[in-house]
């Protein structure tokens, strides 16, 4: 029997004794390390699957494609580099008492830094380490003593599955508006659960509930479970899928609406749904392989909040697919730093100092602490934060990590990409669509979507994530980390300091009270997000002023147009924050002498729209309250359907819609004219 196999059986043993995952660690050449994954596939003749590069005898599977799925056996090939999305995604599909075999390479690479971090994690969790020459590396863990026929059985048979069941029920059964948030890590049974209760219900009587999720694989298991527990097998159609598109598009109606993996669907959507229907169960992931469930709970509950302030959660803790503390969910928790950093910021010490400073790379490397509490504060900021965001941590030479701490407290932190800087042949080439360098996202998109040639050539510093501690937000802390960094992207002389973001009130303002402006508005929705993006800059050097200057101008005209086509559909509250930079503000007398027949007598909107067109691209809307200027901007200027406005803002018909708008205008020319009045009286004094 070869080492290989004798130390798979050793792994194997501890597994199932313990009802725990393990890791069967091979480190040789790529060629050996197959060789060994292919006799441990023989000789186990368990089912296995294999991620990464394979021999041509292997059928290769895509990480993200076993979630849900049961897995006995799981390779890993990580020769190449270590894919901390793959191993975050893949790991969880493996069951108690199964054993995953990890490829890795003799020699990891010097500016490889991450696959470096992993080598000492694995130390740090005392996994051992089989040897190309047959010896092994690390030290042996304790056999744990948990019992694992019960943990091992494909059913859920904890008081705490069958409470999650029961509360999941109530959400029919119980008052209307009481939405149920249900939160769990992998491995807890959350979508059993959900598909458990769904045929409880429908085995009850219940005519149709739709389940909702990013995909429909992503509800593969809570089908499964509903397939088991279902007592007609025809009744099964009364649990329909549907995309979250199709549902706010369609607006079906529904006894029960359950979205599974919620963080995941963009948070504008989300609230629609929360506002629709009365009877939801919101359950996601909390500490998943994208790390998006943290960010998903600390802004969506606040939005929830105000739609059902009688909301219910719970949190599924035990779980079901493995026996408590499994050193493989501790392994990548912790040195994937999906888990919520234990020094959060809570009191800010008035005595002592902050300071602001760039942060090598090496320093993450040296204390596990450190690097957990800045990649915690970076997940919890942001939902589509990845493990690959981790490895880019650790290995991009071009992200530059500034932090803002207090002693051994980080307050806050950004991260900032360096791009363009590109040739002239390789500008060109994005400006004719030939080329999209990877890590160029302004600098590219300034050349080749705003069509200035040469935009890449200059040297663009991109604001990736700039995040706050949450107890210290509002406290004007991201004000002072930015100035920083515009004094240290003029140091090293950036051309601009820039930043991409999906749009909201919040963030455009920040960024238009910081100096950025608004160069380009994404005319598609981002999947994610479901937001238009939107770039900011702010020119540092003399090139990048002229630059920006021309890019702004071209901008202000195409935005004016785009608004009432690409972009019609963003959110008018964003377009008012961002009106000021797009009017050019001069006197109305005569629009308002033309209109007067609009606003006066019966003169219909359709004869006047082009007179009102022009009234909305010379005026500030300052004068009017938050409601008329959404109002104004969705049918002027954005064009949307009287129905649409009837709808958007319960007028109780297209008359009373009208008759808002004509006041609205009435408003807008009173207030100001009364402000050129007092402007020219000012002027003559």
């Amino acid at each position: 029997m070869s080492a290989a196999i004798n130390f798979y059986q050793q792994r194997k043993h501890i597994a199932e004794k313990s009802a725990h995952r393990q890791l069967c660690c091979l480190q040789g050449s790529e060629l050996w390390c197959q060789q060994q994954a292919l006799s441990i596939i023989k000789h186990s003749a368990l089912p296995y699957r294999w991620c990464g590069e394979a021999p041509s005898s292997v059928t290769c599977s895509d990480a993200k494609s076993l979630l849900g799925q049961d897995v006995c056996l799981l390779i890993l090939n990580m020769h190449k580099t270590f894919d901390a999305n793959m191993f975050a995604a893949a790991e969880g599909s493996v069951c108690a008492g199964s054993v995953i075999v990890l490829l890795l390479p003799e020699q990891q690479s010097e500016i490889d830094c991450f696959s470096h971090y992993m080598q000492q994690q694995l130390k740090r969790h005392q996994f051992p380490i089989l040897l190309e020459n047959q010896s092994i590396a690390n030290t042996q863990p304790q056999v744990g003593t948990a019992k694992p026929s019960s943990l091992l059985l494909q059913h859920l048979d904890i008081p705490e599955q069958q409470l999650a069941i029961h509360k999941i029920i109530k959400t029919v059964t119980g008052h209307r508006k009481r939405p149920l948030v249900l939160t769990a890590n992998r491995g807890r049974g959350k979508s059993a659960a959900l598909g458990m209760a769904a045929a409880k219900l429908i085995n009850q009587g219940l005519m149709k509930i739709i389940v909702c999720a990013p995909s429909k694989q992503a509800v593969t298991t809570l089908y499964k479970h509903a397939k088991l527990t279902i007592n007609e097998a025809n009744n099964l159609q009364r649990l329909q899928f549907m995309a979250p598109d199709a549902l706010n598009i369609e607006q079906p109606a529904c006894d029960l609406l359950i979205i599974d993996e919620a963080a995941a669907i963009p948070i504008k959507l989300l609230a629609q749904f929360a506002q629709r229907y009365s009877r939801v169960v919101f359950a996601t992931t909390q500490f998943g392989y994208e790390g998006s469930g943290r960010g998903f709970a600390l802004r969506f509950l606040q939005q929830l909040k105000l739609i059902s302030p009688q909301y219910r959660t719970f949190q599924l803790e035990q779980p079901v697919r493995w026996a408590k503390d499994d050193p493989v969910e501790a392994f990548t928790l912790s040195s994937l730093c999906l888990m919520e950093s234990t020094l959060a910021m809570h009191i800010l010490e008035s005595q002592q100092k902050t300071q602001i400073r760039v942060l090598k790379k090496t320093e993450l490397l040296q204390s596990g602490t450190l690097l957990n509490q800045i990649f915690s504060l970076l997940v919890n900021a942001h939902y589509q934060t990845k493990p690959s965001d981790l490895v880019a941590l650790l290995n991009d030479q071009d992200l530059t990590l500034i932090v803002m701490q207090q002693e051994d407290k980080i307050l806050a932190v950004a991260l900032v990409k360096h791009e363009g800087g590109l040739d002239n042949i390789t500008s060109e080439q994005i400006y004719q669509g030939k080329r999209r360098p990877v890590g160029h996202l302004i600098a590219q998109s300034l050349t080749f979507h705003s069509g200035f040639e040469l935009a890449a050539t200059q040297r663009f510093a991109r604001i990736q994530r700039i995040a706050v501690q949450p107890d210290l937000q509002q406290q004007s802390f991201g004000s002072q980390l930015l100035n920083w960094i515009v004094d240290w992207a003029t140091t090293h002389a950036f051309d601009h300091l820039s930043a991409s973001f999906a749009g909201s009130d919040y963030l455009l303002r920040f960024w238009l009270k910081n100096q950025l402006q608004v160069l380009r508005i994404g005319t598609r929705k981002d999947k994610s997000s479901g937001q238009h993006s939107l770039m900011v800059n702010l020119p540092l050097s003399q090139q990048g002023e002229e630059l920006h200057h021309q890019i702004q101008t071209d901008f202000h005209k195409q935005v004016k147009v785009q608004l009432s086509r690409q972009l019609n559909q963003l959110d008018a509250s964003l377009v008012a924050i961002l009106w000021p930079q797009i009017v050019v503000t001069k006197s109305i007398q005569n629009i308002k002498q033309s209109l007067s027949a609009y606003i006066n007598a019966h003169r219909g909107y359709e004869n006047v729209e082009y007179l009102l067109i022009e009234l909305l691209h010379t005026t500030s809307l300052k004068g009017l309250t938050q409601q008329q200027q959404r109002c104004v901007i969705e049918k002027i200027i954005q064009n949307h359907s009287w129905q649409s406005i009837v709808q958007t803002h319960q007028f109780s018909g297209q008359k009373q819609a009208q008759t808002f708008l004509k006041n609205c205008i009435c408003d807008l020319l009173t207030k100001t004219t009364t402000t050129e009045e007092n402007t020219q009286y000012n002027e003559t004094r």
